[in-house]
């Protein structure tokens, strides 16, 4: 891919990000979200689908090359943990504790 044809790749795909982050919060189906922003569904989905793909080859790459990636971990003093979510994983090291609920999400 060119330069150019990259960069306005990602500018794109910056802005469908937030369109499907929209479209997850509304509560509505993706038809009728769509329909409501007058978008094409079949738009839709495409981006949907290269987003989930270059998430994917990104990660695997991280996975095949050992590249590190850091969070910043906030530590909080009250736990606050929605009822609906249960714990998928709980990590220890030197007496530190982190746990991963269901329902976590990576935002692009």
């Amino acid at each position: 891919m060119t330069t150019m044809k990259a960069s306005k790749h990602e500018m794109l795909k910056a802005q469908w990000q937030k369109m499907i982050k929209d479209q997850s919060e509304s509560g509505l189906s993706i038809r009728e979200w769509c329909r409501e922003n007058d978008i094409s569904h079949g738009k839709f989905y495409y981006w949907q689908r290269v987003i989930r793909e270059e998430a994917l080859i990104k990660a695997g790459t991280l996975a095949v090359t050992g590249q590190t990636q850091f969070v910043e971990v906030k530590q909080s003093i009250a736990e606050i943990k929605p009822n609906n979510q249960g714990t998928c994983a709980i990590l220890r090291s030197n007496g530190n504790k982190i746990e991963i609920l269901n329902g976590a999400i990576q935002i692009l």
